[in-house]
């Protein structure tokens, strides 16, 4: 309640999975959305290999993902291109297949962000200028099972389909256009145009950062602990003598710290120990504890010290 992230760790690159589009003062950014999987097999492959190409890391990410389904039709070079220099473009399509019972097209999926209200519009348009003479009906049969089922009904079974097909892909939104702008806020604050390879490494510096700090945080943590425990124990060892100086001394807080080279935070610790507490259970409860925190410690310290050691965990 009292304190605010200034940065929310990730544990993979959000920007590219969910994707982002947005423009301010003079910029624009435009990044697709991509598949779980294959950025998290990206990432992966560029820990063990820093020097990995786009077109290596292009083996595990196979292009934008997109929530709609639909296929993107751009050719591998056009998809490097934008991968390496951060900027272009990409087309999407629907896919459709023919029913075999009545040789009416269905739509089963359309390209992301089309809607398909205003796409049946567009088709419906150009039957009534008399522009698709081919097309005898148009009608959406979408329900909660098909969530796309646009349906075009052929003037008559001598129509190629393929033919009517490629002319709604040229003429509507059946096939569109997707930009691409990798415009990207930098670790250092800056926007900047990044490609595949770059977003993912800065990503990853990023995240060892983070994994980095979290290991130290914890790690302060046990070695505070670690030390107060040192000092109850001392207590259980010289039980009489403790309570003695705390019964006798006016200001029993030095005489403890100098008597048995305690420091002051254990000293307070000592000073708010419960009566209760001193039972013959305690010293074995605080064993326990330190034994298992003294094991943890080790493992940070093990992780911090060794790159290989950090790698693996980052990865898993």
């Amino acid at each position: 309640t009292l304190q605010e992230p200034l940065i929310l760790p990730a544990r993979l690159p959000n920007l590219l999975l969910n994707g982002a589009s947005g423009i301010a003062v003079g910029m624009a950014t435009d990044v697709p959305p991509h598949n779980l999987r294959e950025v998290a097999s990206a990432c992966i492959h560029l820990l063990d290999e820093p020097e990995a190409t786009t077109a290596a890391l292009m083996k595990h990410v196979k292009g934008p993902d997109l929530p709609t389904g639909a296929e993107i039709v751009s050719s591998r070079a056009e998809l490097r291109e934008f991968y390496e220099k951060g900027t272009g473009s990409y087309r999407a399509r629907a896919t459709w297949e023919i029913d075999e019972d009545t040789g009416n097209v269905v739509i089963t999926t359309l390209p992301h962000q089309v809607s398909g209200s205003k796409l049946q519009e567009q088709i419906a348009q150009q039957v009534r200028e008399k522009k698709l003479p081919m097309v005898d009906d148009i009608r959406d049969e979408s329900d909660h099972e098909n969530p796309v089922r646009i349906v075009i009904v052929p003037r008559s079974n001598r129509v190629d389909l393929q033919q009517l097909m490629a002319h709604l892909f040229a003429t509507t939104d059946l096939e569109r256009s997707y930009r691409v702008n990798l415009n990207i806020i930098d670790l250092d604050g800056r926007p900047k145009v990044m490609g595949l390879k770059g977003v993912l490494s800065r990503w990853l510096e990023f995240r060892i950062g983070t994994v980095k700090r979290r290991l130290a945080h914890r790690l302060e943590k046990v070695t505070r602990r670690l030390h107060l425990l040192d000092g109850l124990l001392i207590v259980y060892l010289n039980l009489d003598e403790v309570i003695r100086i705390i019964r006798r001394e006016d200001e029993p807080k030095p005489k403890l710290m100098a008597r048995f080279k305690l420091s002051e935070e254990q000293v307070e610790m000592i000073l708010e120990t419960k009566l209760r507490h001193l039972a013959k259970l305690e010293e074995m409860k605080i064993r326990e504890e330190q034994k298992k925190l003294a094991e943890e410690r080790d493992e940070l310290e093990a992780i911090l010290k060794s790159k290989a050691r950090l790698k693996k965990l980052i990865a898993s």
